[in-house]
């Protein structure tokens, strides 16, 4: 793991919780979405190449990469469903929890069926999507020219475009929850990893104040990026994913190029705390309904609040509930989890 990267996806991480509790920017929510796609697809083509392709590193790939992301979203949605049946006291849609928590729900266009208990989850089916669709994608792109996996890239691109500009919202939100829609973003990722080893042999040195202008600029870029979707309307049609591929794209790219050469910018991201955010980020992003609704239903109302989704100035005393759950969920679940199903994995005729 570059500590840029994981850095920034612990940060990715905190844009969208803010969003979700009603005190960030949307702008800032949705460009950290698309860039846990981007840079997922970044490592993934770091650390499996697939210069072949067998039935064997193909289930071998897609087990591991299974077994990091389901005993999470189920104990998230096993915890959502017993606060839905004990402190909210609500009905469970059975059928709709089914299909939720086996990440085949992002292929369904209605609302309740997308979000399911657990709103996030529409992510982790483009996520297993992409998984299962990346070990084609990486074995044929590396047989391409970096100029043919953007133009591919583009193409795709053009045609989501196209989709979404006369929809209306819901209607550019089924469009944008649907897996085939973030084949570009995960294209985009693994173009930028092929980008960064060309520079990486052109650039072998880069000084600390050019490396920190390169971090600066592209810092700048993705304020610019929010503060015009957030001023104008010049970016709206495209501004729930295409808008951010490009600012994201360029960001993980020179993070990635400066590694261990980083500037002042990448030096405090390479801290300690910042490390320990990135680490327990996928955990910040799964369990945050949950911790919402904990903090509605048991945490509220000891402070005054009566228990609704209502956030606004209290959604601070959502940050230590939070941290301290998801570090806890980290420690004595995803890790020890993580890696038994991955020890029974490596066991496995494969």
């Amino acid at each position: 793991m570059i500590k840029t990267i994981n850095s920034w996806r612990g940060l990715a991480a905190l844009n969208v919780v803010m969003f979700h509790c009603g005190t960030g920017i949307w702008s800032a929510g949705q460009s950290g979405v698309v860039f846990f796609f981007l840079s997922s697809a970044f490592l993934l083509a770091m650390k499996y190449p697939f210069d072949s392709l067998t039935a064997r590193q193909y289930g071998r790939f897609f087990l591991n990469r299974a077994a990091r992301i389901y005993p999470l979203h189920w104990l998230a949605m096993a915890l959502m469903i017993i606060i839905t049946l004990t402190l909210i006291g609500d009905k469970v849609k059975w059928g709709s929890a089914i299909l939720n928590m086996l990440l085949i729900q992002s292929w369904f266009p209605q609302h309740d069926v997308r979000y399911g208990i657990n709103p996030v989850v529409w992510f982790l089916g483009v996520l297993v999507f992409c998984y299962l669709f990346y070990p084609l994608l990486a074995y044929w792109m590396r047989r391409w020219r970096l100029r043919h996996k953007v133009l591919l890239g583009f193409i795709i691109a053009i045609v989501v475009a196209v989709i979404l500009v006369p929809l209306d919202i819901p209607g550019r939100e089924i469009v944008l929850n649907c897996p085939l829609s973030h084949l570009p973003d995960f294209i985009a990722g693994m173009s930028v990893w092929h980008l960064c080893e060309m520079l990486k042999q052109r650039y072998p040195r880069v000084g600390f104040s050019t490396a920190t202008c390169l971090e600066l600029s592209a810092l700048l870029l993705i304020a610019g990026f929010i503060a015009v979707n957030e001023t104008t309307s010049l970016l709206k049609p495209w501004e729930d994913d295409l808008i951010w591929i490009l600012p994201e794209g360029l960001l993980l790219l020179v993070f990635a190029f400066l590694n261990g050469r980083e500037g002042a910018i990448g030096r405090f991201l390479s801290s300690r705390p910042f490390q320990w955010l990135g680490d327990i980020s996928f955990e910040v992003f799964i369990l945050q309904f949950v911790v919402f609704q904990l903090y509605n239903y048991v945490l509220a109302p000891l402070v005054g609040h009566c228990g609704y989704d209502i956030y606004g100035m209290r959604a601070v005393l959502i940050w230590p509930l939070l941290f301290a759950f998801c570090w806890l969920a980290n420690r004595i679940f995803t890790r020890p989890v993580s890696r038994y199903i991955k020890q029974r994995i490596n066991r496995l005729p494969l």
